[in-house]
């Protein structure tokens, strides 16, 4: 009872036990043999009840072999050995071993006979095996009644003549294996303790074929008997049992394998270890249509469209010889006929020990995916081909922006000029400045020439160290004149001691004259309220970025465009924002700069955009 109770409550079950006993010892004056007695036996009961529950799985300890062995070793070898050489001191002298063993034989045996059957009967009673059907009570009922039958004759039959052994004491063995067999540990260990009972009281009463010879050696001979019995039995019932609960397990987890598979969103197949399927999940058969016959062994490639199934099973052929996994894709007929495009992945399945078993695997209806991926392959096609289109026509926008800045400040500084030479007299001074101005930007033109060249040839300009304030400088003064000459007023602000900038000085002035063209376009519209006046401010935006600001007092730019005007290089009004400010915003980006545009607080827009300093690049 102690493998079952909690062992706080030990001591009340050893001090029942051996209470009676104390009293009666001590009304029979108590002596040393007793006392030896009832030390040997807490002894044992203590060590077999600790071994048993903390290693051989309590009330589970005849359901497994190595379970049934530890029992053995711990109950019915070591405890009572140890206990043994306590109680044989009862025996002085030549008599100690004697006493040692008729003490571990007799105990032995009960943690044999005895125990076994208690340990079972309650293990059955707290797992509910005792409910069972009718026709397994029946059967039962006739182990039971055949052992006993057996049994009763041939251990209450009169003693053999001259001593002899009958070989009719093994025949409770058919009936003992046939409870092993059919009912485990429980159905064993109750026969056992049946036959055992049986024959120590028939030899008792004088009778059966123990009863033949002295004392001693006829409970040897009955001790000796019940143990060579038994431990066959116990074993193969363990043996039974253990592959019993590894069946019932491998049951139940297939059961739950193929309860998943058949709710599972995906086609689950197993095969065997000949290639053959051996399952098919439901969702499987309603995708085909077909029976679970049909599909099983091969079948299941009849599905496979025509021009996948020699590459189908030539992946699966190579994949199962190698035992490596595998994904396919090919396409499988569907219950209604049509070919939809399926992903197959493997895996080789493997026993505990490393035992090939065959291949499980899933499938996947992916038609979905490959529909999208020709939709995106012919959408990358028609991209390419839009890029390319873009791509001319940005040229040509760049290509035509960059040489009507230096044509338009050419054509302006002629007619100046022409006007100089009108007057009287004509301002000379006056006209070889124009005319040194006009071959710059000639000289500018031709740069620019150069530059598409290089675009053209994909050969970037490349950033160096300079000025930006003098850039900026420049670029107000090509417009300056034009300015005065439509009644703009142009302001330059700048803050002293400006760090230089690494970006490429051409791409900065054709930002710049491109955001004052803008400007100056804003300003002259007819506009109520309209001021012709264009700021620009040239200062710091942190400690590692140059800022410049260029705002106009025009009619600004509606809440929606601020953003719009840069998303495209082309523009549906003539000399309207687009085609500019797409190119800009690009040009500064590129030298790790931005550009961005804002409402003017005193009316307008105000366009800024920043480069990094010198020494912030390092």
């Amino acid at each position: 009872m102690l493998v079952v109770t909690p062992v706080r409550h030990w001591w009340a079950y050893i001090v029942a036990a051996y209470f009676t006993s104390v009293i009666l010892d001590v009304l029979a004056g108590f002596s040393i043999s007793a006392m030896l007695f009832i030390v040997a036996g807490i002894v044992e009961v203590l060590i077999a009840a600790v071994g048993v529950r903390r290693f051989a799985d309590g009330l589970r300890a005849f359901d497994s072999l190595r379970n049934l062995v530890v029992y053995l070793v711990v109950a019915v070898v070591l405890a009572p050995s140890i206990s043994a050489f306590v109680a044989a001191f009862v025996g002085a002298g030549a008599g100690y071993w004697f006493h040692w063993r008729i003490w571990f034989l007799t105990e032995a045996l009960a943690f044999l006979m005895l125990a076994p059957a208690i340990l079972t009967w309650i293990g059955a009673a707290r797992t509910g095996r005792w409910s069972t059907s009718r026709a397994r009570l029946i059967e039962a009922g006739v182990i039971v009644c055949g052992s006993l039958a057996v049994s009763l004759w041939v251990f209450f039959s009169p003693p053999a003549l001259g001593g002899s052994f009958p070989v009719l004491i093994y025949l409770p063995m058919p009936f003992l294996l046939w409870a092993a067999v059919r009912f485990g540990p429980l159905g064993v260990n109750t026969v056992l303790l049946m036959v055992a009972l049986l024959a120590i009281s028939g030899t008792v009463q004088g009778r059966g074929p123990f009863a033949t010879s002295g004392l001693a050696e006829t409970v040897l001979s009955v001790q000796l008997f019940l143990i060579v019995v038994s431990l066959p039995v116990m074993f193969l019932a363990a043996m039974i049992a253990e592959r019993r609960a590894r069946t019932n397990a491998l049951r139940e987890s297939e059961a739950r394998f193929r309860s998943m598979a058949d709710t599972a969103p995906v086609l689950i197949w197993m095969s065997g270890p000949d290639k053959f399927a051996t399952f098919l999940s439901k969702p499987w058969l309603d995708f085909t249509g077909r029976a679970l016959e049909q599909e099983l062994g091969d079948g299941w490639a009849e599905g496979v469209h025509p021009d996948d199934r020699e590459r189908c099973l030539a992946t699966y052929a190579d994949a199962f010889d190698a035992r490596r996994e595998f994904t396919m894709e090919y396409r499988l007929r569907r219950h209604d006929g049509e070919y939809r495009w399926v992903s197959d992945k493997g895996v080789p399945r493997l026993a505990p020990d490393g035992t090939f078993l065959g291949y499980i695997g899933c499938v996947d209806d992916i038609s979905e995916r490959k529909l999208a991926e020709a939709e995106t392959v012919q959408f990358r096609e028609r991209l390419a081909h839009l890029v390319r289109v873009h791509t001319v026509g940005e040229m040509s926008a760049a290509l035509a922006h960059e040489i009507t800045q230096p044509l338009g400040a050419i054509e302006n500084y002629a007619l100046a000029a022409r006007r100089r030479m009108g007057e009287a007299p004509p301002d000379l001074a006056r006209v070889d400045e124009l005319l040194d101005k006009l071959i710059g930007q000639a000289m500018r033109a031709g740069d620019v020439v150069t530059r598409m060249r290089g675009m053209v040839q994909r050969h970037d300009p490349e950033p160096k160290e300079f000025d930006a304030m003098r850039a900026v400088g420049q670029c107000v003064d090509m417009v300056k004149m034009d300015c005065d000459l439509r009644d703009i007023r142009i302001e330059l602000k700048a803050v002293e001691a400006l760090p230089r900038v690494v970006a490429d000085e051409i791409h900065l002035q054709q930002v710049m004259l491109n955001l004052l063209r803008n400007a100056m376009e804003a300003v002259e519209r007819p506009e109520p309220n309209v001021s012709k006046v264009i700021t620009v401010e040239v200062g710091l935006d942190g400690p590692d970025k140059m800022r410049v600001q260029v705002a106009d007092r025009g009619a600004g730019i509606a809440e929606g465009d601020l953003q719009r005007v840069f998303e495209s290089f082309y523009s549906t009004k003539p000399n309207g924002l687009g085609v500019g400010l797409a190119i800009c915003r690009k040009l500064i980006e590129a030298h790790g700069g931005a550009l961005w545009a804002s409402h003017n607080p005193g009316g307008g827009a105000v366009f800024c955009f920043t480069l990094p300093t010198a020494s912030s690049t390092g």
